[in-house]
């Protein structure tokens, strides 16, 4: 070969290269073209909490995410209808980077007990990771002398009607019409406002029983304001050690899980999901944020997305059933 064709053949070769290199994919490709999740701030849209520990429980996991995902996470209260204009807000958005956290009851018996929902929570929202468990406390007015459960259903069938009972429209509603039907037991039901405002009116005699969610109401108990009878978790809460479970009192059909929870838009592409769900179980499994968690009186929980989306279908299963069969035996009567 001459020196002239070896220089030829050398210049073709070359200029081929960058073509070769083009159409053969290089192992980090995928990397570069893969989206960036987030690429800028954060919205957390939630109900305004009932309390400051609830407050502190959403600002808590904004700042744990805020640091992995190093970008701002912000919480966005949204008041109203029962959680439902939080959910209302976060689907209206059509906002890739906004997330709602809320109570399991948004996806397990928000629909139970709105007769007009403007959106489907199990076709709309996609639960991606379970964020801590909350505990619900059944309380009593002092006034009334009672210091167990037993002793509020005995004085139910004493003086039937006469007792008045409070609570959000959520899982304790359901499953305490469905406990008073059990017991043959009768009380007047009256719409609960708020923990913090439940705790007034029991302290002040204008409700006879509340179902309370812990964290915002352990202050309210310590003057011996309202009486706290019974926990309706399967063990015992963190922040009341003294408080026997429904388990404990003898009536396990009250027992309940309560907790918040994040959700994503349907269209939530299913890698994305993983990704938050993998960055949620971390932030709350940091000991500084599980501690500052605990203190406030939640427990952080865990739980693969498929795990978690099994559970809640579960809960919406066992509340719709427990619902239908309370309204039917209701139309019936």
């Amino acid at each position: 070969m001459t020196l002239a064709v070896s220089r030829v053949l050398s210049r073709r070769v070359f200029c081929a290269l960058p073509l070769i290199a083009a159409g053969t994919p290089s192992r980090a490709e995928p990397e570069r073209t893969a989206p960036v999740w987030p690429r800028r701030p954060v919205r957390l849209v939630t109900r305004p909490a009932d309390g400051v520990r609830n407050d502190a429980m959403a600002r808590t996991l904004a700042a744990a995410l805020s640091r992995r995902w190093r970008q701002p996470v912000l919480v966005d209260y949204r008041p109203g209808g029962d959680g439902t204009a939080s959910v209302e807000t976060f689907l209206a958005a059509h906002d890739d980077h906004a997330l709602l956290l809320g109570s399991t009851g948004v996806w397990t018996t928000l629909h139970l007990t709105h007769d007009n929902l403007p959106f489907d929570p199990e076709r709309d929202l996609v639960p991606l990771a379970p964020v801590v468990q909350d505990y619900i406390a059944i309380a009593v007015a002092p006034a009334l002398g009672l210091a167990t459960l037993g002793e509020v259903i005995d004085a139910a069938h004493r003086n039937p009607g006469k007792l008045t009972w409070s609570s959000s429209l959520h899982a304790p509603y359901l499953a305490f019409l469905a406990f008073l039907k059990a017991v043959q037991a009768e009380f007047r039901f009256a719409p609960c406002r708020n923990p913090l405002g439940a705790a007034a009116d029991l302290a002040e005699g204008r409700v006879d029983l509340a179902f309370l969610t812990l964290p915002p109401t352990i202050g309210a108990t310590q003057p011996g304001r309202i009486r706290l009878v019974a926990v309706t978790s399967t063990e015992r809460a963190p922040s009341a050690l003294d408080v026997p479970t429904v388990v404990e009192a003898g009536f396990p059909a009250l027992a309940m899980q309560s907790g918040y929870s994040l959700f994503g838009p349907r269209d939530m592409p299913v890698p994305l999901r993983a990704r938050i769900a993998d960055d949620v179980a971390a932030a709350v499994r940091d000991p500084v944020v599980a501690q500052r968690l605990a203190l406030m009186g939640y427990r952080p929980q865990l739980g693969s997305p498929a795990a978690f989306q099994a559970l809640l279908q579960r809960e919406r299963a066992h509340w719709s059933e427990l619902a239908h069969a309370s309204y039917a035996t209701t139309a019936a009567q």
